[in-house]
């Protein structure tokens, strides 16, 4: 792999192990963190490029340097997202076209990007992952319900309803994740009645995460293990950490976090028996992130940053060596631009 240039070399700096110090503040970037994933050893994170040609960048650290993979997208292309996997690491983004967004995909092995591959036509944000060779993506589609899109191996196309209550329902995909080899959706899903919180997919829970009259916005992420469902959600300025297993009849089980004036979505990962869940949260002026472990022996509470500025954004993965990592945004005040940060946690 090649060094990173000048512009990207502080854009991600990986701790080398969970006692590590605090992250690196990265003084020069030309974008917010994006998307985050993880692969054995190593953190791969998306963020703003500055270039109108080719918007986004990912990045690789294995704990100890950075590399500059590629930059990828079109001019106008949004809503990037990453995964891992075995075969290496999808990206994807979507073109804009005069009836929606078609996602593209490339596929990141031996340090570079591959060729481009479609995953889908659609009208909204698109979440992937890479199982085996496929490239699977759940999007909204013209009518507005959630699909299971993509290509297989061979590279033929796939296409799988989530929902049939489009148009007078409007999904929005906000995560997918395969666990134990079925694919499941964490969907907003709204109408101009109710918007609800819910995951779709083999197994989920037929029960709404969540309820609420009229049309909400819910931030929100999710993770599984081989026994349950974890859903973080935002309501009001306080986390709330739900959980089932999965089987369709399951109830939701729902704990509130006592997070301080949360900003946006709390980023959740699931590591053997510990659940690790980052937020923003306004402390004492500043707006910092702070990371909770909750496990068999309680909740340990990490708050990574104590800025004169804002953190915000945080996104958090786990890599199949039970890694987890923690990435941010700071916001450094008129004029400055953002700073990318990224910490091992667990």
């Amino acid at each position: 792999m090649r060094a990173v240039p000048a512009l990207l070399a502080a854009v991600l700096l990986l701790a080398a192990a969970p006692s590590a110090g605090a992250a690196a503040l990265l003084t020069e970037s030309s974008g917010d963190l994006l998307a985050l994933t993880a692969g054995p050893g190593a953190a791969y994170a998306v963020v703003g490029s500055g270039s109108l040609v080719r918007p986004f960048t990912l990045l690789r650290s294995g704990g100890h340097s950075t590399s500059f993979v590629g930059r990828f997208g079109t001019r106008g292309s949004v809503f990037p997202d990453a995964a891992a996997g075995p075969g290496g690491v999808l990206v994807a983004f979507g073109q804009r076209t005069s009836d929606g967004l078609r996602y593209e995909s490339s596929l990141a092995t031996a340090g570079r990007l591959g060729k481009p591959a479609a995953l889908g036509d659609a009208t909204g944000p698109a979440r992937v992952a890479l199982v085996g060779a496929s490239r699977l993506a759940a999007f909204p589609d013209i009518d507005g319900d959630a699909v299971l899109g993509g290509v297989d191996p061979a590279g033929a196309p796939r296409l799988d309803m989530l929902t049939s209550t489009g148009p007078e329902r409007r999904q929005t995909p906000l995560g997918l994740i395969v666990s134990g080899g079925r694919a499941l959706v964490l969907d907003l899903d709204q109408s101009g009645s109710s918007t609800q919180l819910r995951v779709l997919g083999p197994g989920a829970p037929a029960a709404p995460v969540v309820s609420v009259p009229g049309v909400r916005s819910i931030d929100a992420t999710f993770a599984a293990d081989k026994e349950h469902i974890y859903v973080a959600y935002r309501s009001g300025s306080r986390a709330v950490l739900a959980s089932a297993v999965p089987l369709p009849g399951a109830p939701w089980a729902h704990r509130t976090i006592a997070t301080r004036k949360l900003d946006g979505a709390p980023a959740v990962a699931r590591v053997g028996l510990r659940t690790v869940l980052a937020t923003s949260e306004l402390l004492g002026g500043r707006r910092d992130v702070v990371v909770r472990i909750l496990g068999p022996a309680g909740t340990r509470v990490d708050r990574l940053t104590r800025s004169a500025v804002a953190d915000v954004g945080p996104l958090a993965t786990a890599g199949p060596d039970d890694a987890v990592y923690v990435a941010w945004t700071r916001r450094g005040g008129r004029g400055n631009p953002p700073a990318v940060l990224l910490q091992r946690v667990a």
